[in-house]
């Protein structure tokens, strides 16, 4: 166990499963989640640069994970780096960058309206496709992960 409070559903994949793109994305998005843009910058950079990433793709991840920080909603379950599991919400954000990527954008709205409101949503979308167009710059592309997406969610814990 890698210490995750409140550990939910897990996908069907674990970490090794993922390509080395998605790996960095996902290692730099548990790190951002844990110590913020400041305390990741340097570990996420790094990463990034590992897995053939280039630096310019941190500025729209940031801003994808910023609308995160200041919506004040209910934030996707996120799991600790060191986790090996990978829990449905980090799979449905790496499968609406990999949506994003092919040319469906709606699926990357239908994602990420789970947890922001509309104009956090609409940041988060334009950055995300700022981030898609950096990965495809790069010859980067991410795998769709579909049985990954999102369940409805239960109308009580919509409520909270």
């Amino acid at each position: 166990m890698c210490g995750t409070v409140g550990e939910g559903r897990p996908s069907p994949w674990t970490v090794s499963d993922l390509t080395a793109a998605e790996r960095a994305l996902l290692t730099g998005i548990r790190q951002w989640f844990r110590a913020g843009t400041a305390g990741a910058m340097a570990s996420m950079r790094i990463g990034l640069n590992v897995a053939g990433v280039p630096n310019t793709a941190l500025l729209p991840l940031f801003a994808v994970l910023g609308t995160f920080a200041v919506s004040g909603v209910r934030s996707p379950e996120i799991r600790c780096p060191a986790c090996s599991r990978i829990s449905t919400d980090e799979a449905a954000l790496l499968d609406a960058l990999a949506a994003v990527q092919g040319g469906d954008a709606e699926v990357a709205n239908q994602v990420l309206d789970r947890w922001l409101p509309m104009v956090a949503l609409c940041m988060a979308s334009d950055a995300m496709r700022e981030l898609a167009a950096i990965l495809d710059g790069a010859r980067i592309y991410l795998p769709r992960r579909r049985a990954a997406r999102l369940a409805p969610m239960p109308a009580a814990l919509a409520a909270e």
